[in-house]
């Protein structure tokens, strides 16, 4: 029974190589669009966009309108061109989408509705956990790589592939045996035309500079401690912001429950990772380092700013760039030994 269940729902999908970066991309874009858009509400007054009319337009409708136009991308065009495009611009709607989740679950439609920091963790967790869970459980197949390759090769043949995007596939196939295919995808990567990026692969082009800026800074000898100590510094950085809190003003518990918790895992997952570095090695630790990144990110930012927005954006600064050194370091690693 289980087994016919399992082909009755088997959906045959290729997983795509650039899953764990635009799924990054959408969930720090989202997380970001939230913290912004506070800060920028907090700052302004909180503004009505309507004015004396009657009419407010909330910011979950062009938060719904920029989820259509990821859509729009993703049914409308071929090839890896549009993804980087659609997942910055489905993160920022959704981020503005579930930023008025308060409204959406209380009868008095309620901004400030203090759980929404709980609501929005919950999301957002769960689908950054599912999302490595998933692409960890099995490493991508030889055939996955070929495909990924031939969808690569769809910008190739229309005359818009850049040179770093074909060297990039070509590598990937580097790794694969005897799979049908592979010898003609890569031949064709060899033969096709390259060109000067797009405007869109030009943006990610500026993306990749800043990316190869953090892999030299990462790649240093003193790359793990220096990490470590910048991560523990956000740990201080949002006890001393919630003490100042507590001490100004009485944050809901929720709020409070939710920082302590997040930094009590990021000092976890930081001391773990030093001590991997000399145990099992840089990858461990550098894995390690990642998790309690992402733990800050999605966990103590989103329940600080419900608290505090300036602070919240203050540390998603320290927050991203921790993440651009770790991301940067892993991807030096996966490229170096496949």
């Amino acid at each position: 029974m289980r087994s016919r269940l399992r082909t009755l729902f088997h959906l045959d999908l290729v997983r795509s190589a650039k899953a764990v970066q635009h799924l990054t991309t959408f969930v720090v874009a989202a997380i970001s669009t939230i913290l912004i858009t506070r800060l920028f509400l907090a700052l302004s007054g909180y503004p009505q966009i309507g004015g004396d009319t009657g009419l407010h337009v909330a910011h979950v409708l062009p938060g719904g309108l920029l989820m259509l136009v990821a859509m729009w991308l993703q049914l409308s065009f071929i090839g890896p061109g549009p993804r980087s495009v659609a997942a910055l611009a489905g993160g920022i709607g959704f981020g503005l989408f579930i930023d008025e989740v308060g409204k959406f679950v209380t009868s008095d439609n309620d901004y400030f509705f203090e759980p929404s920091a709980a609501i929005m963790y919950v999301v957002f967790t769960g689908f950054v956990v599912g999302a490595h869970v998933w692409r960890r459980r099995v490493p991508p197949a030889d055939d996955e790589r070929v495909a990924n390759a031939a969808h690569v090769l769809v910008d190739g043949l229309a005359g818009r592939l850049s040179e770093h995007r074909r060297a990039e596939a070509l590598h990937s196939l580097e790794k694969v045996g005897d799979v049908p295919g592979a010898a003609q995808v890569r031949d064709l990567l060899r033969t096709v035309p390259t060109r000067e990026p797009a405007v869109p692969q030009r943006l990610e082009g500026l993306w990749l500079r800043v990316a190869e800026g953090f892999g030299r800074v990462s790649s240093s000898r003193f790359a793990l401690p220096v990490m470590g100590f910048l991560l523990f510094t956000q740990v201080a950085w949002a006890l001393l912001v919630l003490v100042w809190l507590l001490r100004s003003g009485t944050p809901h518990g929720v709020s409070v429950a939710g920082v302590l918790l997040g930094t009590a895992a990021s000092v976890v997952f930081t001391t773990t990772g030093l001590w991997q570095g000399r145990r099992r090695g840089r990858r461990a630790a550098v894995e390690s380092f990642q998790r309690s990144v992402l733990t800050s990110l999605l966990l103590t930012q989103v329940f600080l700013f419900a608290a505090s927005q300036f602070a919240a954006t203050a540390g998603l600064v320290g927050d991203l760039v921790l993440l651009g050194l770790v991301n940067a370091d892993l991807a030096r690693m996966r490229r170096a030994h496949g």
